[in-house]
């Protein structure tokens, strides 16, 4: 069994040298429909009417940039010092959704309190009459 073990080793060297060429067309095919995908969101951010809808655009065109630079990143010769930048670009997506969350959720916030105001006056001026 240690007599074969060189050969053993040889063959599987031969075989990962045929899935390093997969994994580096899978990872080709993968970066062309990320940039579809970031293609179709750009449309929606500029076409769509919706503020909510346009803040989903943009979360996701920054979900998929982070997807982006991981592919590329794991392109030969692989670069690892992107990594650093995609923990970056993690937070500052995250962070821009929730203040986006934020803007479009303050103008409800405000309704709803102007409706309970208006509802309790209503309610002290039903009972003066």
């Amino acid at each position: 069994m240690i007599q074969h073990l060189p050969n053993i080793l040889a063959s599987s060297a031969e075989q990962t040298g045929t899935l390093d060429g997969l994994v580096e067309n899978l990872t080709i095919a993968s970066i062309v429909v990320i940039a579809i995908s970031m293609i179709v969101c750009i449309h929606m951010l500029i076409y769509r009417r919706h503020l909510a809808e346009r803040a989903l655009a943009v979360d996701t065109f920054g979900t998929l940039l982070v997807g982006l630079v991981v592919l590329y990143s794991i392109l030969p010769p692989a670069k690892p010092m992107f990594m650093d930048g995609i923990l970056v670009l993690l937070l500052l997506s995250f962070a821009g959704s929730v203040a986006i969350a934020q803007y479009i959720g303050r103008p409800h916030a405000k309704r709803k309190k102007q409706n309970t105001k208006t509802k309790t006056k209503t309610k002290k001026t039903d009972t003066v009459h």
